[in-house]
Parts: C-alpha cells; sequence; structure tokens
C-alpha cells in the first residue's frame, strides 16, 4: 500500500471497495485517452470533467504546462501528462477527435492529492467512463521508470490494456 507525502493512502481510498469472500477487491477508475492510449486514474483524484477551452501558453514554464486557462474566474494551470511520461508533449491541436474538428477535455485534479496551491488540469482527448477494476494490477516492472506509472489493467472487453496512472507522482 502506497502513501502520499500527506500520510494519506491514495492507492485505496473511498473509492476502494474490499472484497466479498471470494471475489477481488476493486477501485472505481476514469477512463480516458491521450491521442491513441487508453489510461485510467483513481476517481478520488478527480474533481469535474470539462471540455477543452482555450489554453494560454505561459512562456519560460516547464516543459509539462501546456498553459493557463480561466475556469470560473480561477486562473487553472493546464498540464501535458504525457509530456512527463515520454518525455516530449503531444501537441493539443494533435488530440482530434469523431469528425476531424480539434476537441479535448480536461480531468481537474483535487489539489489536496498533488500538493498544489492552484487549480490544476490534465489535457487529455477523451474521458471515456467510470469504471471498476481489479486492486490486484500487473506491475509491469521495466516499462517505463515514470513514478506515475502504477500498472497495466487489462480491459474486460480483452481489446487491450488500460495504463494505471497516480497524479499524486506526476511531478514526483
Amino acid at each position: 500500500m502506497q502513501r502520499n507525502e500527506h500520510g494519506s493512502d491514495h492507492s485505496m481510498s473511498t473509492t476502494h471497495k474490499p472484497a466479498e469472500s471470494g471475489t477481488e477487491e476493486t477501485a472505481q477508475v476514469l477512463t480516458f485517452g491521450i491521442g491513441e492510449q487508453e489510461y485510467c486514474i483513481g476517481l478520488e483524484y478527480v474533481t469535474e470533467i470539462i471540455d477543452g477551452g482555450e489554453v494560454t501558453p505561459v512562456p519560460s514554464t516547464e516543459e509539462y504546462i501546456e498553459g493557463v486557462m480561466d475556469l470560473r474566474g480561477q486562473t487553472t494551470t493546464i498540464l501535458n501528462p504525457l509530456t512527463v511520461m515520454e518525455g516530449d508533449g503531444i501537441n493539443p491541436a494533435d488530440l482530434i477527435t469523431d469528425g476531424g474538428e480539434v476537441s479535448n477535455r480536461i480531468i481537474m485534479l483535487d489539489s489536496s492529492f498533488i500538493d498544489s496551491d492552484g487549480a490544476i488540469g490534465w489535457l487529455v482527448s477523451t474521458v471515456s467512463q467510470v469504471t471498476e477494476i481489479p486492486v490486484e494490477k500487473s506491475e509491469a516492472e521495466g516499462i517505463t521508470d515514470s513514478p506515475m506509472f502504477e500498472g497495466v489493467v487489462k480491459k474486460e472487453d480483452d481489446s487491450g490494456f488500460l495504463i494505471w496512472l497516480d497524479p499524486a507522482e506526476f511531478i514526483g
């Protein structure tokens, strides 16, 4: 069991369902896509999902900071998780969805989990659903050295894998 620097257990939270006799323990996660890859994060990290808005780039910031946007009068920092995981970002204009129109979503994160004083959002291509996944996930050691990598989980329909991320380790 992992604990964040505040001492709270972020891998097993209020969205964690203990196993009944003969069943697996599960956790509720939000599934989303960046480009063609699908990811998930624990639902406890998510405060809301918004349609992508206009992101204003800020000069001389870290590479993973896409910029800022105004969300109901609050300046919100928009981050690109792919930049941290892969070392280079995806151009927000490349986050294309149906009809060829540029469309993206922003997953707003609970700042108490990620040690932030301000509002933080992740820029993603799509948001799919909230689902339950087994807590016993593949560790998949050696795939990446990113501290935010929790493991991989096989999709229920056997169509591939979800990469399970830990936003509390994003900037690590």
